[in-house]
């Protein structure tokens, strides 16, 4: 059985729909961002094994982020003024 409620959408309805974030949004609803890597990321994932006390002074007092000072160190040493920001 179809009612209004069930019944299919038309053409003209389905042109009016938006995503769901965009319309939650207009209502003050918080919508978490999407994760990962974004679309087109210059990164490559890679396996490495490094010391313990090196690893352990990299990450410092702050366990997050270790992996983008590790990224700024080889790029300062590899590629001395070379400064990227993504």
């Amino acid at each position: 059985m179809i009612d209004d409620a069930t019944a299919p959408l038309t053409d003209a309805e389905v042109k009016t729909l938006r995503p769901a974030a965009d319309a939650l949004g207009e209502l003050g609803v918080a919508v978490p961002k999407r994760r990962g890597r974004p679309a087109g990321a210059t990164k490559e994932q890679v396996t490495i094994r490094i010391d313990k006390d090196v690893l352990a002074a990299i990450r410092g007092d702050n366990p997050r982020g270790w992996q983008t000072r590790l990224n700024a160190v080889l790029r300062e040493h590899f590629m001395p003024g070379h400064n990227r920001t993504e």
